[in-house]
C-alpha cells in the first residue's frame, strides 16, 4: 500500500508539472493571437487610400519630361532676336592693365606704411635700450661700497653708549653688562639725521628697540641702520638716498634705552652681522 501512495505521488507531481507548462503555453498563444487581431485591426483603421486622398493622376513618362525641359531651354540667338541688351565684357588688355595699375597703387601705400612702422619700432627700442643703460648705470652709481670706503656722521654729537662685540660694556637703561652692536650719538647740535653714504631706502618700520627705523642698503652686503627716529620720516621706501640726504630728526628714545636721553641709533653691517662704525666714521 505505501509502495503505491510513494508511486502516485511522484506520478502526480510530474503531472502537475506538465499541466503547469502546457497552461503557460496555452496562455501566451492566446495573448499573442489577441495581439495580432489587435494590430490588424489599427492598421486597417489607419490605412489610406490614394486614389480617395489624391485623385487620379496620369504620370508623364520621362521622355515627356525632357521635352518639357528642352523647350524651356533659352539660347543666345533667342536673347539676341528678342532685342536684348547685351553688356559686353571688358577684353583681356583693360583688365590687365586696371590690375597692373591697382597693384601699384598698393605697394605705393604698403611701401609707406612699413616704412612708418619701421621707424617707430626703431624708435620703441633705441627708448628701451637709453632706459636700460640709464637703469644700470643707476644700479651701479648706487650700489657701490666697500671697506675702504667712508661714512659721514649722522649726526654732530657724541658717543653715549658705544660699539663691543666682544667684551661687555654696561646699559644705563637696562642697569647690565652686554654686547652693544651698534653705536648711540647724542646731538650737540639740532636733532637732524642724516644718511651715511648714498644707498637706496631698504625698510621702514617701528621696532620695539630702536624705535623708528630707516634701513638703507649700500650695496655688495653693506647696510647702515638709523634708529631713535621722529614718524615723519623724510625718505621713502626704495627710494635711492645721496650722501648727506636728510632721513629724519631724533625722537623720543624707548623704554630699552631711555636713560642715554635723545640720540641715534647707528648701525653698520656686512652680510646682516654688524661691525663697528667708528672705523669708517670720518673724524668729526
Amino acid at each position: 500500500m505505501k509502495k503505491f501512495w510513494t508511486y502516485l505521488n511522484k506520478k502526480s507531481y510530474y503531472a502537475i508539472l506538465l499541466l503547469c507548462i502546457l497552461t503557460v503555453i496555452g496562455t501566451t498563444t492566446f495573448i499573442t493571437r489577441n495581439n495580432m487581431k489587435t494590430l490588424d485591426k489599427l492598421n486597417e483603421q489607419n490605412a489610406i487610400d490614394l486614389d480617395e486622398e489624391f485623385g487620379d493622376y496620369d504620370l508623364e513618362d520621362v521622355g515627356t519630361i525632357k521635352a518639357y525641359q528642352e523647350d524651356l531651354n533659352i539660347t543666345k540667338e533667342d536673347i539676341e532676336g528678342a532685342g536684348s541688351a547685351v553688356v559686353e565684357s571688358p577684353s583681356e588688355e583693360e583688365t590687365a592693365r586696371e590690375d597692373t595699375s591697382a597693384t601699384k597703387d598698393i605697394i605705393v601705400v604698403s611701401g609707406e606704411e612699413t616704412k612708418s612702422n619701421k621707424s617707430a619700432s626703431s624708435e620703441k627700442v633705441n627708448e628701451s635700450r637709453n632706459e636700460k643703460r640709464e637703469t644700470s648705470e643707476e644700479v651701479e652709481e648706487t650700489f657701490s661700497f666697500s671697506e675702504n670706503a667712508s661714512l659721514i656722521w649722522p649726526v654732530t654729537g657724541e658717543i653715549v653708549m658705544d660699539y663691543s662685540a666682544d667684551k661687555l660694556v654696561f646699559d644705563k637703561t637696562l642697569e647690565q653688562y652686554r654686547v652693544h652692536p651698534a653705536i648711540c650719538i647724542a646731538p650737540s647740535e639740532e636733532g637732524i639725521v642724516k644718511a651715511a653714504a648714498k644707498g637706496k631706502v631698504e625698510m621702514i618700520k617701528n621696532d620695539p628697540e630702536t624705535g623708528i627705523t630707516v634701513i638703507l642698503d649700500h650695496g655688495d652686503g653693506w647696510k647702515t641702520i638709523y634708529g631713535q627716529l621722529q614718524k615723519n620720516i623724510s625718505v621713502k621706501q626704495n627710494e635711492i638716498v645721496e650722501k648727506g640726504q636728510v632721513i629724519g630728526e631724533i625722537g623720543t628714545p624707548t623704554k630699552y634705552s631711555i636713560a642715554l636721553g635723545d640720540h641715534v641709533y647707528f648701525q653698520v653691517t656686512k652680510n646682516d652681522t654688524p661691525v663697528d662704525p667708528k672705523q669708517f666714521l670720518i673724524n668729526n
